[in-house]
């Protein structure tokens, strides 16, 4: 009886090691952070990992944000974090290396059923303080506007305060959905009449679901984004405690070399060397 329950629980090791795609035996690194950057990261993991059989890079399917993924460095709780923010004054002293691996821009994204390809500053605003409720108001066909936007301490958010000036100091009435993770945006900008900010890798993974705005006459393309005509831009970041060493440090080097600057291309964001 005690054989057949311990190869039981060995059965259901195996399965649980398969479908997180960890070898037996092999260093498992930990990694968690910004929602935005969770799809460019797992596929950063797969391609190393088909390499690299001794070393699974195993990141989270889960949102906790730039700030947890930079304090689960802090506490050993990560091998790698992910941030796609500069690090806070209080998060500068606690020991941790930041990495810039890829510039994206943050897009202002409609469902592709809505027939518009540009939106100002101004309309945008609009929009947001409640004062442009239907579509017909900028060309965008008809229908009452969903509008969908990210919490205050998103880094999302922070950009879209930061460089749409009459963002500064807005404030969104209530019935304006306040969407945590990448995820459940994209799922919001499922509905034909929505808007919601998001990222161009995000974009890139709805395989034309999601339909990138030009905003003020500029759109979010590669060259705009190279060359920071278009404004609206985050650093993807790995943290580490202290200088990267064995194979973490392997890993970030992965994804600064060729094939690493391969997939965030193909992924829609701009590698940085």
């Amino acid at each position: 009886m005690k054989r057949t329950m311990k190869r039981a629980t060995l059965f259901v090791v195996l399965l649980i090691c398969v479908s997180l795609n960890v070898s037996f035996g092999a260093e498992v690194i930990k990694v968690a952070g910004s929602g935005g950057m969770i799809p460019l990261a797992t596929e950063l993991a797969k391609s190393y990992f088909a390499e690299n059989k001794n070393v699974t890079i195993l990141v989270k399917p889960q949102s906790i944000q730039s700030g947890g993924g930079i304090k689960g460095v802090a506490d050993g709780e990560l091998g790698i974090g992910m941030a796609n923010r500069p690090l806070k004054e209080e998060e500068k002293g606690l020991g941790v290396e930041v990495v810039e691996i890829a510039r994206t821009g943050v897009i202002i994204g409609v469902n592709k059923q809505v027939p518009l390809n540009a939106i100002s500053s101004k309309d945008l605003c609009r929009m947001y303080e409640g004062n442009m409720v239907n579509w017909s108001e900028v060309g965008g066909g008809s229908g009452l506007i969903v509008a969908l936007t990210k919490p205050e301490t998103d880094a999302t958010k922070e950009t879209i305060r930061k460089y749409i000036p009459c963002f500064k100091n807005l404030k969104e009435p209530e019935k304006i959905a306040v969407i945590k993770s990448s995820v459940d945006m994209a799922k919001g900008l499922a509905n034909a009449k929505s808007i919601g900010f998001t990222d161009a890798v995000s974009v890139d993974a709805s395989q034309g679901a999601i339909k990138s705005l030009k905003l003020d006459g500029i759109a979010p393309s590669l060259e705009n984004i190279r060359s920071g005509a278009y404004k609206l831009i985050q650093s993807y970041t790995l943290v580490t405690k202290g200088k990267p060493t064995g194979s973490i440090k392997d890993f970030i080097e992965f994804v600064k070399g060729p094939k690493g600057k391969k997939i965030i291309e193909a992924m829609g964001a701009v590698p940085v060397q």
